[in-house]
């Protein structure tokens, strides 16, 4: 294995615990998971600003050695109880395929980077995620996604439960709008990091480049 991959970053100054708890994380057992960033879903959440923040931060995970997984909503052929009932309520996920379905070109992936489809607010749900981080060793995951207090959220709450170390970088993700943004990260950090922790995305690029 190169150095690049075992050389531990900085600790990350993050509310309400420096992140990682136990104060180690690299290359080859961190990820950043990117969440929802999909054309519609930037566009009827007017998300620019947090989409720019999420693709500086791909940057510097990508040329620090970080795995990248990257999720998208989708309406899975056999009407998924899910996709339905969210539906009901207004929130359309969009069909495999369509402009609102696809990342944007902007969002440049590296080709090792693993995509993920799934139809509700958490990209464990039928999916292989879980497996497939865990595989790879991960057990620290970096959290950027829309909307906060869905996507991110959700999948940040299982991703804890099954034993990830998370954290939210609070300005590269975007509410449904700023009052549930806020409360919502908020929530994360009940309880001395009920969920997780979250720290801006200046303080994440400054751990990376402490190693």
């Amino acid at each position: 294995m190169s150095d690049l991959g075992v050389r531990p970053f900085g600790q990350i100054e993050a509310v309400p615990y420096h992140w990682p708890f136990d104060g180690y994380w690299s290359p080859a057992d961190s990820a950043l998971l990117l969440l929802g960033f999909q054309r519609g879903t930037i566009s009827a959440l007017s998300a620019a600003p947090a989409f720019t923040v999420a693709r500086h931060l791909l940057a510097a995970a990508r040329d620090r050695g970080l795995f990248v997984a990257a999720s998208r909503r989708v309406a899975l052929p056999d009407g998924d109880m899910v996709a339905r009932r969210r539906h009901t309520m207004g929130d359309v996920v969009p069909a495999e395929g369509s402009d609102d379905w696809a990342f944007p070109p902007q969002l440049v992936l590296p080709h090792t980077a693993l995509v993920i489809d799934h139809p509700g607010d958490n990209a464990f749900y039928k999916t292989t995620l879980e497996k497939q981080l865990k595989a790879r060793g991960v057990r620290n995951l970096l959290i950027a996604g829309l909307p906060t207090e869905g996507l991110v959220h959700a999948t940040q709450r299982t991703a804890n439960d099954m034993g990830f170390e998370c954290l939210a970088v609070s300005d590269a993700c975007q509410g449904t709008s700023e009052p549930r943004h806020t409360a919502q990260l908020r929530i994360t950090t009940f309880g001395n990091g009920l969920f997780g922790t979250v720290a801006t995305a200046a303080a994440v690029h400054a751990a990376l480049t402490k190693a």
